[in-house]
């Protein structure tokens, strides 16, 4: 009998344990050409890439919640009866998921309040989302969900054990330097003195500018063209040792937007146009070429998409 399939001497295939126990093979989907329309749905792609799964994964969490609020916020109108369920379970393990780790609770409140408003303004347009049976089951769907949200409490320990107030200031420093975002370095500031006098210090606010429209070796000697334009435009005759960093953040942050940071992304191979997560190897269909592939920011992934 002559052997079909690849050599017998390659590296074996991926298999995954599933939630049931049983094995199966690490799902993988693939894409002909970056810029013509996919024959393969939304929710093929969804399953392919194990969506519901990956919310599990905390560092996923981010990327996949962001990927869900673009879509209802903005594709809600195109997406088939198949692609609307797939994101109510993807929706569904994510409240699962914040019920049993108590982590990302804000999120999924702000998630589900706005998939809520979406649904609800496309009444009484029931073609938008399917019929109106449909658009009935949606909103009481998310009603629940809602309640279900508010009624998540924070786990408190009440034994006396050291808690982040106990830490110095120097490690307070070091950690509200890790935070990538202004707005909650204005939050931590309102939790105490302390904390707000850390937060006004512009040192903090000026790694901050660096990290998101400064050059990527974020070296003080070089600001980036972004953050240099914009203090030209400010005033030709600038002092770098009187800069209020905190300001030119949110003027920058208006005019640019903000770096995507995710733990984990989705990447494509620019050989075998394959879509695969950050920590799962890639077996290039192309073996003898040097693999390279690229990152997928939530966005471009749903535009890709639909």
């Amino acid at each position: 009998m002559p052997f079909i399939g690849r050599d017998w001497r390659a590296s074996g295939e991926q298999w995954t344990k599933s939630e049931v126990g049983s094995w199966e093979r690490s799902r993988q989907t693939s894409f002909t050409n970056p810029s013509s329309n996919y024959n393969c749905s939304l929710s093929d792609i969804f399953n392919a890439l194990d969506i519901v799964n990956s919310v599990n994964n905390t560092r996923r969490f981010n990327y996949i919640a962001k990927v869900v609020q673009i879509l209802f916020e903005e594709k809600l109108g195109e997406l088939s009866g198949n692609a609307q369920r797939s994101l109510f379970q993807i929706i569904d393990r994510m409240i699962k998921m914040v019920l049993t780790t108590g982590d990302n609770i804000s999120l999924m409140q702000r998630l589900v309040t706005q998939f809520h408003n979406s649904i609800q303004s496309a009444y009484p347009f029931y073609y938008y989302i399917g019929s109106a049976a449909l658009w009935q089951q949606h909103i009481e769907m998310l009603t629940r969900m809602k309640e279900t949200i508010k009624q998540i409490r924070i786990k408190t320990d009440e034994q006396n054990k050291l808690t982040f107030n106990c830490l110095p200031i120097e490690m307070h420093r070091e950690v509200i330097r890790k935070l990538d975002n202004g707005t909650d370095l204005i939050n931590i500031g309102m939790i105490n003195s302390n904390f707000y006098r850390l937060t006004q210090e512009l040192f903090i606010w000026k790694q901050l500018c660096l990290y998101h429209f400064g050059e990527e070796t974020q070296n003080s000697d070089r600001l980036g063209e972004k953050i240099l334009d914009f203090m030209k435009r400010q005033s030709k005759d600038f002092d770098l040792e009187n800069i209020d960093w905190k300001k030119v953040y949110f003027k920058l942050k208006r005019q640019y937007g903000l770096r995507e940071v995710y733990a984990e992304m989705i990447y494509q191979c620019q050989l075998c146009k394959n879509l695969f997560w950050q920590d799962c190897d890639h077996l290039c269909l192309y073996e003898t070429c040097t693999p390279s592939s690229t990152a997928i920011t939530p966005r471009k992934l749903v535009n890709m998409l639909i």
